[in-house]
């Protein structure tokens, strides 16, 4: 009897040392490490408006996911982006790819997504290589229910961990493409727009935040990894807004 009660609590002891229970702490470090927020530098000031998550470097740059609604409007060729993870120290950065094109006849800086086609990504290139990379997971392995992080910032604010799970793998809130993708339990706010979708399961991202019902939502609707061109070989023509 007592050979069992100290295995019983062995095994108790165990369950609660072991790295496995302690939480998401150490993937969520990972997941800040390699987020950013993009800013937008104009005329009248610098505006922070999306999130973005890093999944590689190369060459002295480091490569972003992000959303492809986060440039709409803008004149790729003019307008200076920036990404910072502290909104003090900033760093040059730059449309790398998107995953969006003007329908025939569209102005290219119109603001309406109805105005393109195509899906809603965006690869951000940053003249940097400091922080953290998550690597590209496998968005078709997503089951209902599993685990999911992300770090951004919600309304341009500081840098914000949430945990939630995978709601749908289809899910839709309009007819807009953009809307029509993956769903997650998780909040978000204006300004996640672009934060990499990081699945527990893979430690990886598995797809990025473009949109919600409202300015803040329990809701979320992901692109999917998979449909992302996350290649590091660009294209003799880079698409544009």
């Amino acid at each position: 009897m007592r050979k069992i009660l100290a295995a019983l609590a062995a095994i108790v002891a165990l369950a609660f040392t072991t790295p496995a229970h302690a939480g998401n702490e150490v993937l969520f470090a990972k997941t800040k490490e390699a987020s950013w927020a993009i800013y937008q530098r104009t005329t009248g000031g610098m505006n922070a408006i999306c999130s973005a998550g890093a999944y590689a470097q190369k060459d002295q740059r480091t490569y972003m996911v992000s959303a492809a609604h986060c440039f709409a409007g803008q004149d790729l060729n003019r307008t200076d982006f920036l990404v910072t993870q502290d909104h003090r120290n900033f760093v040059k950065a730059r449309v790398y790819r998107l995953g969006v094109t003007p329908k025939k006849g569209a102005d290219e800086t119109s603001t309406d997504l109805d105005k393109f086609k195509g899906n809603d990504w965006a690869i951000v290139e940053a003249d940097t290589t400091a922080g953290g990379v998550m690597p590209i997971g496998n968005s078709d392995q997503l089951q209902i229910g599993e685990d999911l992080v992300i770090v951004g910032v919600p309304f341009g604010m500081d840098f914000l961990a949430v945990q939630g799970i995978v709601g749908s793998k289809d899910l839709a809130l309009s007819q807009f493409v953009w809307n029509h993708y993956m769903g997650a339990n998780v909040y978000i706010a204006g300004g996640n727009s672009g934060s990499a979708v990081i699945s527990v399961k893979q430690q990886a991202v598995v797809g990025i935040i473009v949109a919600g019902p409202g300015t803040q939502s329990s809701l979320a609707i992901f692109t999917p990894i998979k449909i992302v061109d996350t290649s590091l070989v660009k294209k003799a023509e880079t698409p544009g807004l």
